[in-house]
């Protein structure tokens, strides 16, 4: 199964417009129609006809948090992008609180374990999210790898800038859009951590050869 992992937007959704993501290196997903989840933008070049895949929100709870209206736009969205592919997709989420406790680490990573079967081949975005969440959730894909078997194909970042000058009626202009496949930073993560005991010089001779590689 295709297990998609994606976490969503804080801030108010007038502040993320749809935008056509170019993407560096892998050519084979770039999609060109605009998208506002870089994810579907993926999927949109990845998704076959009758496979199953299965969408998992991360929401960041609070008084001031849009994630539920994002979860209905990105829903959307992909839903669009299907009608044309027919993929059959199913939608989940997990719910953190605002908060960069252990408690919330322990519900990323024990929630993600639950919904992610055995063999699940993971599609993960983060470009949206507050920072602690990110990094709980290189360790709990770090644990599904481990433990279910799960393979990474794309764990992505989509970058966006906003111009400063604009003559756009106030709008701030978004430029320079990039969707980047940063699997590579997930599996030095992984590496740094199968380094073992070995001295200073020894590991930092061992971190130039994978840089050369």
């Amino acid at each position: 199964m295709k297990v998609v992992i994606c976490t969503l937007p804080y801030m108010k959704p007038s502040a993320v417009h749809p935008v056509v993501y170019p993407v560096d290196g892998n050519k084979a997903i770039e999609y060109d129609k605009p998208v506002r989840c870089p994810v579907n933008a993926v999927l949109a070049k990845t998704l076959k006809k009758g496979e199953e895949v299965r969408v998992i929100y991360i929401l960041t709870t609070g008084e001031n948090s849009y994630c539920e209206e994002f979860e209905e736009i990105f829903t959307k969205e992909l839903k669009d992008i299907n009608s044309e592919i027919e993929a059959i997709l199913e939608f989940d989420s997990i719910k953190l609180e605002f908060l960069p406790t252990k408690r919330v680490y322990n519900k990323l990573i024990t929630d993600l374990a639950d919904k992610i079967p055995e063999d699940a081949d993971l599609y993960i975005d983060i470009t949206y999210g507050f920072k602690p969440e990110i990094l709980s959730l290189f360790c709990a894909i770090r644990f599904v790898e481990e433990f279910h078997n799960a393979v990474i194909e794309y764990f992505i970042y989509g970058k966006i800038e906003t111009k400063k000058d604009t003559s756009n009626k106030g709008k701030p202009e978004k430029v320079n859009q990039m969707i980047y496949d940063i699997t590579s930073l997930y599996y030095l993560f992984k590496f740094i951590g199968s380094i073992g005991n070995v001295d200073a010089e020894k590991a930092s001779n061992i971190l130039q050869e994978f840089f050369a590689l």
